[in-house]
């Protein structure tokens, strides 16, 4: 069992130190790589290839059929669309291509607004407003990854990636929770964390190694929990005790994540797998406290004056002004109607955070990327 370094937010299971030299996109299950647990892992300055999986935290607004543009030297995130966060601006996924890359990278991005890991572990919407709930983790894993970017189709995968230079993140919790917190049940647990790690392995037969994974934010801190802001917007069930409900919920989906990685590693131990802990690093920043104006003065940013809520004029993922936004520019726009501008608030609406936020947690990430096991998981 390993134990998680909250302080540092980030954690890192590790088996050896040896890496791979060479790697085919697409090795059989029982390689000889599987079998002698060599590392694919090169560093974050060998990065090549974000391939992402996850909700609208992590969406650009992507599409990978082969008629659509693909990311490119000019285009580093493809056919990602304006406006096409969740964040007013850029999200972690942005930044951590385009910002706090090492190399050139060129991201993959299967993330969908709505999505859960898996429709049928949570049976229920977990809102009504869903865009994504025909497209959870298991589609964006078996009918967009492994038929495009793999030779499980028939064809030449749409895009030439290796176990050493690819990155495959995965960002997923919050529709799952707000599919089942107001039932104070765990029923839906363990089917969940066994598609999760059906996922992972699909995954790592098709040639991946190496593994990012974000837990889940302490959503009783979200404006729709916190003061009922946009739940009639979102149509989100808001029931007595709803904050008990989903801190506990939150905290058993997290408490889960330590076991997954656990029996993931043992069964591969060629696979690397860090876990960014997404809970802890937005505690410190909704605290206020100076430790976390450091944060966003560290990126060059406004300290975060409103934590608690959001202003209904900078709610929508189109900016106030009614124009698209620019996914790669941070536009720091103001309307007299809210409290400063929309770079100081944390929230943006009821559940999602603006792009400040973001770019605090894509150099977090970076920084622990880069720092390899001097703050992970330790057993």
């Amino acid at each position: 069992m390993c134990k998680l370094l909250r302080s540092l937010g980030f954690c890192l299971i590790t088996l050896s130190a040896i890496h791979l030299s060479t790697a085919a996109p697409t090795p059989e299950p029982q390689s000889d790589q599987a079998q002698s647990g060599t590392k694919a892992w090169a560093g974050w300055e060998n990065v090549e290839k974000l391939f992402v999986f996850g909700a609208s935290y992590a969406g650009t607004g992507f599409n990978w059929l082969p008629q659509n543009p693909a990311p490119s030297p000019s285009n580093p995130l493809g056919n990602s669309v304006r406006g096409g966060t969740s964040s007013n601006g850029p999200n972690f996924v942005t930044y951590l291509t385009t910002t706090f890359n090492a190399s050139f990278i060129q991201t993959y991005n299967f993330a969908f607004a709505g999505a859960k890991v898996s429709n049928t572990a949570t049976s229920s919407t977990p809102y009504a407003k869903n865009p994504g709930g025909q497209n959870d983790m298991v589609a964006q894993v078996t009918n967009g990854f492994l038929p495009s970017y793999t030779t499980q189709a028939g064809h030449e995968p749409y895009a030439n990636w290796t176990a050493e230079s690819s990155l495959f993140v995965s960002f997923f919790g919050i529709n799952d929770i707000l599919a089942t917190y107001a039932k104070g049940d765990r029923s839906s647990t363990a089917p969940m964390f066994a598609a999760y790690k059906q996922n992972l392995e699909d995954l790592h037969t098709a040639g991946a190694r190496n593994f990012l994974i974000l837990n889940t934010p302490p959503m009783e801190l979200m404006p729709v929990f916190r003061n009922g802001f946009g739940a009639s917007d979102w149509q989100i069930p808001i029931v007595a005790n709803n904050q008990t409900l989903v801190r506990q919920a939150v905290q058993d989906f997290n408490g889960e994540i330590p076991d997954l990685i656990s029996s993931f590693t043992s069964a591969h131990p060629d696979a690397t797998m860090f876990v960014y802990d997404v809970h802890a690093l937005f505690l410190n920043m909704l605290s206020g406290s100076s430790a976390s104006n450091a944060l966003t003065s560290q990126r060059q940013l406004k300290p975060l004056l409103n934590l608690q809520t959001a202003c209904p004029f900078y709610t929508q993922y189109k900016s106030g002004r009614g124009q698209p936004v620019d996914y790669l520019g941070e536009d720091d726009f103001e309307d007299a109607r809210c409290e400063g501008s929309v770079g100081t608030y944390f929230w943006l609406n009821g559940i999602h955070v603006t792009w400040p936020v973001h770019k605090v947690m894509a150099g977090a990430i970076v920084e622990e990327l880069k720092g390899g096991a001097t703050g992970g998981y330790e057993g």
